[in-house]
């Protein structure tokens, strides 16, 4: 056998099933997903349903949908039943479509959005902010990268203008979160300094991105946690035919007594045992240091807000509660915590989002939350009572004025006591 031959004997297979293996990729697969696939994805808060685009993009295209995306973190979990979703399968004619995980802040959001403007166009959309985002850092870089696979930066990166305030400092984000080195940074910084990229930088993210939407149509609808199945359904059983907030209520919080039964702190009982059993004594006062007025995560709301913005997507804000027993155990400022919030409704009405649920005041309330920062039970019961009336009736059209002022550095680190809020508006022209 000749030296040619015994070459091609060993690399030749691997050479035909490469080429085989980038041809299969780059077929025009359909990507139609079921309605049952849709169903599970809607609830799945799957990690490949957030950072891949067809699923979403089938769920939600169309006039009549009855998918209305929901934008949060960590607090769609708690699935018990009041949970939106188990309210909506019972009560109305819309559907929950989750975006959310523990680290989906407004940045791994915003990515997520941007692979979707056209079903987002004029929508309506319900939008979870937690003040507990906006530490010194904001958002971390794992959970950024765990949530923002090529795909979503590649898509970003396609439509970015360097010319516009708010994807420059997307760019520099993107940087910052993924480090100097890859390509998709190289692109970013490009954006950051306010240059336009190249014809073959376009060409290069063009073909990935049609590789990758090959691969998107092909596998995201395979391994999708049932949710759906196993715990919005059967809990929507259990929910009486008839809506009564009242008695949904009064049900809630006894139920909620029921299950916190084995704590002072009004939390699940699995929750405790799981968290907090043992850790009493080394949690006390460990929170009174904590600040969160300053942080990049108000230039990642922003951008968010934007985004709305350019989609003209009507928008229902939440502000999330703290526990009132745990905030006093930890010692965390409420004060402090006030003030972010202050600070969170400044930088959202004066833009024009006034569609806001503030429930900061709402931590020490019977049956509202289920654990040391997430709602539950009657907090469940009540966000239903008024996001349901928002995206089940006709609203206002928004109108949305921009001020890039809420990405400077200033707006990022400034205290917002009512005197600097104050200040700043008057230096900025902000009504």
């Amino acid at each position: 056998m000749t030296n040619k031959k015994k070459l091609w004997s060993i690399f030749g297979p691997v050479i035909v099933a490469a080429l085989l293996a980038f041809i299969f990729f780059c077929l025009p697969w359909s990507g139609h997903h079921s309605a049952a696939t849709e169903q599970r994805a809607a609830v799945s808060l799957s990690p490949t349903v957030f950072k891949n685009r067809s699923l979403k993009v089938q769920a939600l295209s169309g006039r009549h949908s009855k998918y209305a995306p929901f934008f949060g973190s960590s607090e769609f979990n708690r699935m018990d039943r009041y949970h939106p979703a188990v309210m909506a399968e019972r009560y109305h004619s819309y559907r929950p479509f989750m975006f959310g995980s523990r680290g989906t802040q407004s940045l791994p959001q915003l990515f997520n959005m941007t692979m979707m403007p056209q079903q987002m166009q004029g929508k309506k959309a319900v939008y979870v902010i937690s003040p507990q985002w906006f530490v010194k850092r904001g958002v971390m870089p794992s959970a950024f990268k765990y949530y923002n696979g090529a795909y979503a930066n590649l898509m970003w990166l396609r439509q970015a203008n360097p010319q516009s305030a708010y994807d420059r400092y997307t760019a520099k984000r993107l940087i910052q979160l993924l480090g100097d080195d890859g390509s998709i940074s190289s692109y970013a910084n490009k954006i950051s300094k306010g240059q336009s990229l190249s014809k073959w930088d376009r060409w290069v993210i063009n073909s990935k991105i049609t590789l990758l939407h090959h691969e998107d149509n092909l596998f995201s609808g395979f391994f999708i946690k049932d949710n759906y199945g196993r715990r919005i359904k059967p809990k929507a059983r259990l929910l009486p035919e008839q809506l009564n907030y009242a008695d949904l209520t009064a049900a809630a919080i006894k139920q909620h007594d029921r299950a916190s039964s084995n704590n002072n702190f009004g939390v699940l009982n699995s929750f405790y045992n799981r968290r907090m059993r043992g850790h009493i004594k080394s949690t006390a006062n460990s929170q009174k240091n904590f600040d969160y007025t300053k942080s990049p995560e108000y230039g990642d709301l922003e951008v968010v807000l934007n985004q709305f913005h350019k989609t003209n997507t009507n928008v229902i804000f939440m502000i999330t509660p703290v526990n009132a027993k745990w905030e006093k155990h930890t010692g965390m400022s409420m004060p402090m915590y006030y003030r972010t919030v202050r600070k969170i409704k400044t930088q959202l009405r004066s833009q024009g989002f006034n569609n806001i649920i503030d429930y900061s005041h709402k931590g020490n309330q019977d049956g509202f939350m289920q654990d040391t920062i997430h709602i539950g039970w009657a907090g469940w019961v009540d966000f239903d009572r008024q996001t349901a009336p928002f995206l089940e009736q006709s609203q206002p059209k928004p109108k949305y004025h921009m001020n890039d002022a809420f990405l400077s550095k200033e707006w990022l680190n400034l205290n917002p006591t009512k005197a600097n809020l104050k200040q700043f508006k008057s230096n900025h022209q902000i009504k």
